[in-house]
């Protein structure tokens, strides 16, 4: 296995000290692998150790007790990532934007957090806070897609992904208009969410079915892990909200990243401090 501990400051260094002789690291073979030695520089370094065993409840204090995040991962390198996008490729929950512009902001932003936090079913949520829109100008989407931020990292780790072979794409239950866009910026291979209805130019409150929730996000990577001859082992999913679950717990590396409490319970390897440059380390040149 491999044991990635990142580090973008000095008392990431000292914890990893005191760390090495509780868990017995000490004769593991370590490597320091430094930004500059990506194709892109990641925010932050990274020590990797070759480990056949240790206990993780000693990584998770220690990285808790430094505000830095560790990954322990199987050998297999990833060949294939797949992304959600609002809150995990962009700092925004698109549909929040859009119900801003129409004057219902707070309304359906409570809604979604709590649908993020798998307090409520993703597909009756989602079709609720949809229906809210009824009757927004279209005009107003290109108004939000250019106040949509990258996340950041999220350009580096595309970057370095995509020098490293990796095919990689977005599954969003967010909508695609918007989702094409981030798509092409990070030259993601392709796109997968949700296609807004849009009649006289105004939104019906409605998608084209179906709606991309999170057993079609798990449908995507096993089809995409089949058809380039891959195991599951060799895949990569990157998510923050529950209905990201799924695909996080059938992927070789499920990264709830800073994600809601039920995804970081419920799934095996979070980024909870680092930007997702970090994730940049667990490609193979």
């Amino acid at each position: 296995m491999r044991l990635l501990w990142f580090v973008s400051k000095a008392s990431h260094f000292e914890a990893l000290e005191k760390l090495i002789n509780q868990a017995g690291l000490a004769n593991a073979q370590s490597y320091h692998r430094q930004s500059q030695d990506l194709l892109v520089a990641p925010s932050c370094d990274c020590i990797e150790f070759k480990v056949d065993f240790v206990d993780e409840s000693l990584l998770e204090n220690a990285a808790e007790d430094a505000s830095t995040d560790y990954l322990l991962v199987r050998d297999e390198y990833p060949k294939l990532a797949l992304f959600d996008m609002d809150s995990t490729l962009i700092q925004q929950e698109v549909i929040d934007q859009l119900a801003g512009a129409f004057g219902l902001g707070q309304q359906v932003s409570v809604i979604t957090e709590r649908a993020m936090r798998g307090e409520l079913d993703f597909v009756a949520s989602f079709t609720e806070r949809l229906s809210l829109l009824r009757g927004l100008a279209q005009s107003e989407l290109d108004v939000v897609a250019q106040h949509l931020s990258l996340m950041p990292g999220a350009d580096v780790l595309a970057a370095n992904l995509t020098g490293a072979g990796v095919r990689q794409g977005i599954v969003s239950g967010g909508f695609s208009y918007f989702a094409e866009q981030i798509g092409e910026r990070l030259g993601m291979d392709f796109v997968l969410s949700n296609t807004l209805e849009c009649r006289n130019g105004k939104v019906t409150g409605k998608v084209i079915p179906p709606i991309i929730d999170g057993s079609i996000k798990l449908k995507t990577l096993v089809a995409e892990a089949s058809a380039l001859r891959i195991t599951l082992s060799e895949t990569m999913a990157v998510g923050d909200g529950a209905n990201d679950i799924p695909m996080l717990l059938a992927s070789g590396i499920g990264v709830a990243f800073h994600a809601k409490p039920k995804v970081r319970a419920d799934t095996n390897h979070c980024l909870n401090y680092q930007d997702l440059s970090a994730l940049a380390y667990l490609v193979k040149f």
